[in-house]
């Protein structure tokens, strides 16, 4: 859908309402607060904000906008649920049908035949050495569709001038800024990502450094996020052949598995699963082997997927990959047959389901089994098949050296665990430093001087993508952010954006959180840095240069004083 109707609907939605159907809401303050219907919820955990458009469940970790919280609840795509509210509120919506839909296929077809042309260019040239270093060589960039966005801020936008402004930026590949238009990707790696029948319908954008990694096209009227794998229209084929689907997260994955014979590699292209994905898998296979890097198929929206899966009928096994290894640099680096063999030892559902829960909590104390239940449980009501959950609560209760019985009874909501502190969001100065720049409160002076290596990498994407917004003119909202970000940045953002931080002085807490995340952590390293070549120096014998550095460390401890004084 065009962006400017969804900002409409979102901006005229009353998200209290919308929420109001299905869940009782309570004032909070400026807030709501109600029972989460995403998971068992003793107490109210969802708090709902009126003037962001925003929700948070602070017990699932659930969040996001109206249509969002739509999607999840109704079980809709994210059109038929902007349809819907667009309906409701009496906004027509344009819709690309027949000649429209045809016209944008042929834009979008214009953009990968120009972002081909950019990689064999000069100015392409460490995009073809990135390419060539991880074993894709030309043949392959042709068959995936490969390209390169140029540096600069509208090559792509001079270059298909004709298709019209309009037209690119409903499609996603041009971004409105108060100074007017300009590309979306500049300086990546472009890979296309096509429908069932291979059409390109969305972009995304790898970064030779720095975060994000990925810049991704947001929902338009020819995609939405978390409805198609990347690489299916390829692997059809081989997966009916095979009987099964490879499930990995990324595009180099999915090239590297299908180029090195295994053809039934799909990839949920780096976000949590969504129902969408797993129905499209189960149209073609009744199987499937999930191969993730070994972290990120613990976590817990990974879990999730593996429950999604489940819940559409999938027969549901994890790969276990060697340690710092993803199925990318498996295969080059130990060839498609080791790749083979670690999807042959691949671990049914329950088993590794309930390994990674474990691996996350200390199984030798009663808080640790009680975590694990606690957690086995948020997953329990989307678990339908009956043998599967007696076979999970045969495994948990073996784990945690309690009876079946005790195990089965807990996790069906028939008894309770005392679990000694629940789990509250951390509040650290990061977060509250995150908090002010979502709404737009840190003085300009300082966004010109973000790092993201500073940031954790699970706010990257959201500093990432706020800045990229604001050198485009805009100053953008929580409620922008939750359009352009994937599904699992949704879910933080949210969290940060809706923390309830209650200070009496919003300018001195802005100075604060500015000296707090930014100013004494920078000197702090410079400190320790200090202090490193200090000892080389003495140890050296180098007298002039530890008297240097002993009145530069002096200066800077004075310096630190001064900050801390300040706070």
């Amino acid at each position: 859908m065009p962006s400017v109707d969804v900002e409409e609907v979102k901006s005229r939605v009353n998200i209290v309402e919308l929420i109001g159907r299905y869940i009782t809401l309570k004032p909070s303050g400026q807030r709501f607060k109600g029972r989460c219907p995403f998971h068992p919820d003793d107490t109210p955990s969802l708090l709902v904000s009126p003037d962001k458009g925003l929700w948070h469940c602070f017990g699932c970790h659930a969040g996001g906008d109206a249509i969002g919280f739509l999607m999840k609840i109704e079980r809709l795509s994210f059109p038929e649920a902007l349809s819907r509210l667009a309906r409701e509120l009496g906004i027509e919506i344009r819709t690309a049908g027949g000649e429209g839909r045809a016209k944008l296929l042929q834009a979008n077809e214009q953009a990968v035949q120009y972002f081909a042309r950019e990689l064999r260019r000069p100015s392409g040239k460490k995009a073809r050495d990135y390419l060539l270093g991880r074993g894709l060589e030309e043949k392959v960039w042709e068959r995936y569709k490969l390209g390169y966005a140029p540096e600069g801020w509208d090559g792509l936008l001079r270059t298909l001038g004709q298709v019209g402004v309009d037209t690119l930026r409903d499609l996603g590949l041009v971004v409105a800024g108060e100074r007017g238009y300009y590309d979306r990707f500049r300086d990546r790696v472009m890979f296309t990502i096509g429908d069932d029948q291979g059409r390109p319908v969305a972009f995304a954008g790898r970064s030779f450094a720095g975060d994000p990694k990925y810049v991704n096209i947001p929902n338009t009227s020819l995609f939405t996020k978390g409805t198609l794998l990347y690489g299916l229209d390829l692997a059809r084929d081989a997966i009916r052949s095979a009987g099964r689907a490879v499930l990995v997260e990324g595009y180099t994955d999915v090239i590297s598995l299908q180029t090195a014979g295994i053809g039934e590699a799909v990839g949920s292209m780096g976000t949590a699963l969504t129902d969408a994905q797993a129905r499209l898998i189960a149209r073609h296979a009744d199987q499937v082997v999930i191969a993730y890097d070994r972290d990120a198929a613990g976590e817990a929206s990974a879990l999730r997927g593996l429950v999604i899966l489940r819940a559409a009928g999938l027969r549901v096994a994890v790969a276990v990959l060697p340690p710092d290894e993803d199925p990318d640099s498996l295969v080059r680096g130990q060839g498609a047959d080791a790749a083979r063999e670690v999807l042959a030892r691949a671990l049914p559902f329950h088993r590794f389901f309930v390994e990674a829960i474990a691996s996350r909590h200390d199984v030798a104390t009663v808080e640790g089994k009680e975590q694990v239940l606690v957690e086995a449980k948020t997953f329990w009501p989307e678990i339908r098949s009956v043998p599967l959950q007696h076979e999970l609560a045969r495994e948990l209760a073996a784990l945690l050296s309690l009876r079946e019985e005790e195990v089965w009874g807990y996790l069906r909501g028939e008894a309770r665990v005392a679990v000694p502190n629940e789990e509250r969001p951390r509040i650290g100065p990061e977060e509250i430093f995150l908090h002010f720049l979502v709404a737009g409160k840190l003085p300009e002076r300082v966004l010109g001087d973000l790092d993201l290596a500073e940031f954790r990498p699970e706010h990257r994407p959201i500093v990432a993508k706020w800045v990229e917004l604001w050198h485009g003119g805009e100053r953008p909202t929580a409620s922008r952010l939750a359009s352009e970000l994937p599904p699992d940045s949704v879910q933080v953002l949210t969290q940060v954006a809706l923390l309830d931080l209650p200070f009496s002085n919003e300018a001195q807490a802005i100075a604060d959180a500015e000296t707090r995340f930014l100013h004494l952590p920078r000197l702090n390293r410079r400190l320790d840095e200090a202090r490193r070549r200090l000892v080389e120096a003495e140890t050296a014998g180098d007298a002039d240069e530890v008297q240097r550095l002993n009145a530069a460390l002096q200066a800077l401890c004075q310096e630190r004083l001064r900050l801390m004084r300040r706070r």
